[in-house]
């Protein structure tokens, strides 16, 4: 059972131990928003360990994303860089070419 459905088994025992209303007896203001909150003023629970462990790995794993940037920076420079010379090209065919040369 989670929080909401005790809270609401809590206000229906509730409401069940209430006097029978008087026939011209109508609701008070604001009845409906208290109802409501107290419907939801359940304790916030911790979250489960689950939850707890999944946003560890994830920071971890955003850490050895990070970390192997890094260790890499200069091969991705040197990726985009276009200056030196007898690097390999996205042309299938030249690169065929520059290895039969």
């Amino acid at each position: 059972m989670n929080p909401s459905e005790k809270s609401w088994a809590r206000l229906l025992a509730a409401a069940r131990r209430a006097p029978p209303p008087a026939a011209d007896e109508a609701a008070p203001f604001g009845f409906a928003t208290r109802v409501a909150a107290l419907a939801f003023s359940a304790p916030a629970s911790s979250p489960s360990i689950f939850g707890r462990l999944a946003l560890r790995a994830a920071a971890v794993a955003a850490l050895l994303a990070l970390a192997a940037v890094a260790a890499n920076y200069t091969a991705i420079r040197g990726a985009f860089d276009d200056t030196s010379p007898g690097q390999a090209t996205d042309d299938p065919v030249s690169e065929v070419v520059d290895l039969g040369s």
